[in-house]
């Protein structure tokens, strides 16, 4: 790899972009983890058992769909924006609007099954396939950003930075219009969660684009040419004892992280009657 001629040097505008980069993840990702559990069950009647069972099943599809679509990102040609930034570009649209499906009140009176079938597909839609096809792309452009080892702890840094904002603006604002109180009782709101689901995939799309805007792909990644062997890579999954163990507490990790988020939106309004408390 080689740093590419007559680009500007590295400096704060990639940092402050790459940051956005995952602000524009977050703005997805938190709502969801957060979020879509109490919407399923309080707002669209279904039970907490069948939406729990598909995002542990979403979970093991990740885990063919990140190793595709690291392999369609190694195998593309760079363009002259890079080779990672692009993805940015191409994505966040369609990972933006499959968000915003999640969160469709207006089928709350629809049949059972189709209300299941839908969460089904806008879910895995969104997480298992949009969503990864752009956050495997994003997390793999501080590689190209700079060839300096400090230069990449910082994007790092503010990478965690944009994760901390997200989580403040998503955690504290959307508790804030979300519930409303009926009958001395604090519920989550379908409409106004579907109208934020709308907003923060607005904002999803201006962060991807700033982040496109703003850091320069400056290594050069090449096209990797070489055979892809799907059966290889399967036995090794199964033959790795090293490489099992890891994906195993890298699923119950994030398993459990979910569920922490998840149950924040019943603990407060249900258990406290106050979800202020949640801020």
């Amino acid at each position: 790899m080689s740093e590419k001629n007559n680009v500007r040097p590295f400096g704060f505008k990639d940092k402050i972009g790459y940051m956005f980069g995952d602000f524009g993840n977050d703005f997805t990702f938190i709502l969801s983890s957060s979020f879509m559990l109490k919407f399923y069950t309080d707002v669209m009647g279904i039970h907490a058992a069948v939406v729990g069972v598909l995002m542990m099943a979403a979970r093991f599809v990740d885990a063919f769909t990140d190793v595709a679509m690291g392999q369609i990102v190694d195998r593309s040609k760079p363009t002259k924006d890079g080779k990672f930034k692009p993805w940015l570009r191409r994505m966040c649209g369609p990972v933006a609007i499959s968000s915003f499906l999640v969160f469709q009140s207006g089928f709350a009176n629809m049949p059972y099954l189709f209300k299941v079938v839908w969460m089904i597909v806008t879910y895995i839609l969104w997480g298992s396939i949009f969503y990864t096809s752009i956050n495997i792309p994003y997390g793999s452009m501080a590689s190209a950003i700079s060839a300096d080892a400090k230069d990449r702890a910082s994007l790092s840094t503010w990478r965690s930075i944009g994760s901390t904002l997200a989580g403040l603006v998503i955690g504290v604002g959307t508790p804030l219009f979300a519930y409303e109180t009926v009958n001395g009782n604090t519920i989550l709101s379908g409409n106004r969660m579907t109208i934020i689901a709308g907003v923060f995939s607005v904002m999803a799309v201006i962060c991807y684009m700033l982040c496109f805007k703003l850091a320069t792909e400056r290594v050069e990644v090449p096209q990797n040419n070489t055979k892809f062997n799907f059966g290889d890579l399967m036995k090794s999954l199964v033959t790795n004892r090293s490489l099992i163990g890891i994906i195993a507490a890298a699923i119950l990790l994030l398993l459990v992280m979910l569920t922490m988020q998840g149950m924040n939106a019943y603990l407060f309004p249900n258990f406290y009657g106050n979800v202020a408390l949640n801020r």
